[in-house]
């Protein structure tokens, strides 16, 4: 929704990278403050949500960990 508002000129917004990336790529959204850097629970947490249940399945354990791994360094952009 907030790229959305900003992709319709109503102002700036803070946007995850991989949201924005296509925008910005073409032009139609603009970097403001490019050496600046969100800190916090946005910028440093990748949160997995499933279904609670008392045993959680090997094939999700197995997703976090390699989840945790492939981005261990950041999410990365491609160029």
């Amino acid at each position: 929704m907030l790229r959305d508002a900003a992709l319709d000129d109503l102002g700036i917004a803070l946007l995850p990278d991989f949201t924005a990336q296509a925008a910005v790529q073409s032009g139609k959204l603009v970097v403001l403050l490019p050496e600046w850097h969100p800190v916090g629970g946005f910028a440093e947490h990748l949160y997995v949500v499933r279904p609670y249940t008392p045993h959680v399945p090997r094939a999700v354990v197995l997703f976090i960990g390699y989840l945790r791994e492939a981005f261990a360094s950041g999410f990365p952009l491609q160029a």
